[in-house]
C-alpha cells in the first residue's frame, strides 16, 4: 500500500505539478521548435496530448512492468531536465520548477529501489 502511495505521488510530481509549470513555462517552445507552427496551436496540442496519456497512465498504472518503466521514465525526466537546464527555450529555473522535475525523479528513484 506504501509503495502504491509512493508510486502515485511520484506520477503526480509528473502529470499534475509538472505538466501544469510546463505549461506555465510554455515548454511546447522547446518540443515545436523546428516545425513551423503558431505558438497558440503549439500550445493546444501540446495541453491535448496531455489528456490521452494521462487517461492511459490511469488505465495501465498498477501494471508492474508500467511501474518499472515509469520509475525509468521519472528517473531519465530528471537527468534530461538537469543536462538541458541552461538551454534558452528550457524555462525551469527556479526552485519551483525544479521541485516537481528532480523529486519526481528522487521518488521515481526510491521506489524503484524499494519495489
Amino acid at each position: 500500500m506504501m509503495l502504491d502511495l509512493l508510486f502515485l505521488t511520484g506520477l503526480c510530481f509528473l502529470i499534475i505539478g509538472h505538466e501544469l509549470d510546463a505549461i506555465q513555462n510554455h515548454e511546447w517552445r522547446f518540443f515545436f521548435a523546428k516545425i513551423p507552427i503558431a505558438d497558440r496551436a503549439a500550445y493546444q496540442i501540446f495541453t491535448a496530448l496531455h489528456v490521452p496519456l494521462a487517461v492511459w497512465i490511469i488505465w495501465v498504472w498498477q501494471s508492474p512492468s508500467f511501474q518499472f518503466w515509469a520509475d525509468i521514465f521519472l528517473i531519465a525526466h530528471g537527468l534530461v531536465h538537469w543536462l538541458l537546464r541552461n538551454h534558452p527555450l528550457i524555462k525551469f529555473n527556479d526552485w519551483f520548477s525544479r521541485f516537481w522535475i528532480f523529486g519526481g525523479a528522487i521518488i521515481g528513484l526510491l521506489h524503484l529501489v524499494l519495489s
